[in-house]
């Protein structure tokens, strides 16, 4: 009886393996922000993984963790305004077309940590925040693709441009 289990759990591992549909990225982001008058710009770089779920007729559910960092900073009135991190789990709704072209949307809950600093004094903070956004994408191959998203984390604009790597 021990080994038929372990044999069905052996077959049922290797059936969901052989399915594996893991895709990791690394992208490119640019945040803006356009309140009461004061436009914020800042860039980051950020790494995602995610295990997209094939749920018939070429759409498909894909959970998804991004991490990222700062790499661009921007100073309205002397002040200095700089991207720490950023980390958002979504999950996307994905529509694949036969000639390697894809749509997506996802709802997302994001964090961002920014340090505003101006005169020698210093603060950081972070704040969580719902979202939501969609983007197009082009699988290159069965193994690569390149994608443009845009989000919107309550009236914070997010445009990224990413690679993605199947696995």
């Amino acid at each position: 009886m021990l080994k038929k289990t372990l044999l069905a759990l052996a077959l049922a591992g290797t059936s969901f393996a052989s399915q594996a549909n893991w895709q990791a990225g690394a992208g490119y982001m640019n945040l803006s922000d356009d309140d009461a008058g004061i436009d914020i710009s800042l860039d980051g770089i950020y790494g995602s993984i995610g295990y997209k779920f094939d749920s018939g007729n070429d759409f498909y559910f894909m959970p998804e963790l991004r991490i990222g960092t700062g790499i661009g900073d921007d100073t309205v009135s002397n002040v200095k305004i700089e991207m720490d991190s950023f980390v958002a789990l979504s999950v996307r709704g994905q529509y694949d077309f036969n000639n390697g072209f894809y749509l997506y949307a996802a709802p997302s809950y994001a964090n961002l940590e920014v340090t505003i600093s101006a005169d020698g004094f210093s603060e950081s903070g972070d704040d969580w925040e719902f979202g939501f956004g969609g983007g197009a994408g082009y699988q290159f191959s069965k193994t690569m693709a390149a994608e443009l998203s845009y989000e919107q984390f309550d009236g914070t604009d997010a445009v990224s441009v990413a690679l993605k790597f199947d696995f």
